[in-house]
């Protein structure tokens, strides 16, 4: 009986020998969690086997605050990276992704990370000839110059010629319509040439006219000039599209799921959706959209590239947002996440990192 008491203490002890070591063990190795992560320019490229960019460097740092290790899950565009949390496919997705209330109703979202804002790329044209020329006419600064002047022309015509016709019927005759018409024609010549040969005005009030032509004729031509010159240097270099008020009814190309679709409707745009930003870019290039709507740093870093130097950037930042970290709805891990990105943005390594990538921008 002793021996077997003994023999059931042997084994009781190398049980309990085991289970502590397993403990110790699994107490040991940190827990791995699935990142998925997709290129997103100037945020993050997958090189070789693993991914880099500043996104990646603020998860590592995020992941050594928490204790975790990272198996990284490589989505292929935007809107595969958000189904891979619902789906259950993904612990976290690094995006980043932009905080909005439609987003937080399918996803969990951290506190931000990067703080940014739309912006619009357009295709700088260098067409030339002649009719390139004519439809840089057409613009409403040029127009209503153009508009005000021939009133004036007109008023001054008809003042000028019941002046001059009862004395000086011979350079305005005094029938009406080719009385006025040949005063008309004599202020048209006044503001181009400065005068009309084979007319001249006799009475005091018909030369008071002239004299304000004749002065005011330099200062029309200055400002013609300049609005002219103005309108076909911005229809050259940008086109028609130069701020956000300038998408409605122009077609503009966006990347699906992002808030720039969204924005461009609410402006009266027509949205055409691609699987990535670089896509978008190509079909500008190529005139199939008018304008590409997109991620303010995004743009800057895709435009800058050699390939892209017909396409420039427009107006100002609008409709600007927070981008955080996604997580599926009711992850605990979200709270030790905004603690550690408080953290990181406390002692500055946040700023660090993204100064590292992306340099300093007041």
């Amino acid at each position: 009986m002793s021996r077997c008491r003994a023999g059931w203490a042997v084994v009781l002890w190398v049980f309990t020998i085991s289970t502590a070591a397993l403990a110790a063990d699994t107490a040991a190795t940190p827990p791995r969690l699935r990142v998925a992560v997709t290129p997103i320019a100037s945020a993050l490229e997958w090189t070789g086997e693993q991914p880099t960019g500043v996104m990646v460097d603020i998860w590592e740092n995020l992941a050594g605050r928490l204790g975790v290790t990272t198996d990284f899950v490589k989505a292929a565009t935007f809107s595969k990276l958000l189904a891979t949390l619902p789906a259950g496919e993904a612990d976290v997705a690094l995006g980043p992704i932009a905080i909005t209330e439609e987003r937080e109703r399918r996803v969990d979202l951290t506190h931000p990370i990067f703080h940014s804002g739309l912006r619009i790329a357009v295709r700088q044209r260098n067409n030339s000839g002649f009719l390139a020329a004519l439809r840089s006419l057409l613009s409403w600064d040029l127009l209503g110059l153009l508009g005000l002047v021939i009133g004036l022309a007109l008023l001054s015509g008809h003042l000028l010629w019941w002046f001059e016709h009862k004395g000086n019927d011979r350079s305005f005759p005094p029938q009406y319509p080719r009385g006025v018409g040949e005063a008309t024609w004599w202020i048209a010549s006044t503001i181009v040439t400065g005068g009309c040969d084979d007319k001249h005005v006799d009475s005091m009030l018909g030369r008071g006219i002239a004299l304000i032509w004749m002065v005011g004729g330099i200062g029309l031509i200055a400002a013609f000039t300049s609005v002219l010159t103005a309108t076909m240097t911005a229809e050259r270099v940008t086109g028609t599209i130069q701020a956000v008020r300038d998408l409605a009814g122009r077609t503009v190309g966006c990347q699906m799921e992002a808030v720039s679709i969204e924005s461009v409707r609410q402006r009266g745009g027509i949205v055409q959706e691609f699987s990535t930003l670089t896509e978008a870019l190509d079909a500008l290039d190529l005139g199939m959209v008018e304008a590409v709507v997109g991620e303010n740093q995004q743009l800057m870093y895709l435009t800058n590239q050699s390939r892209r130097g017909t396409i420039r950037l427009v107006g100002a930042m609008f409709d600007s947002f927070d981008y955080g970290l996604g997580l599926p709805a009711g992850n605990a891990l979200r709270e030790d996440l905004n603690t550690a990105i408080l953290r990181m943005r406390e002692d500055g390594t946040l700023n660090r990192i993204k100064e590292e990538w992306l340099g300093s921008h007041e």
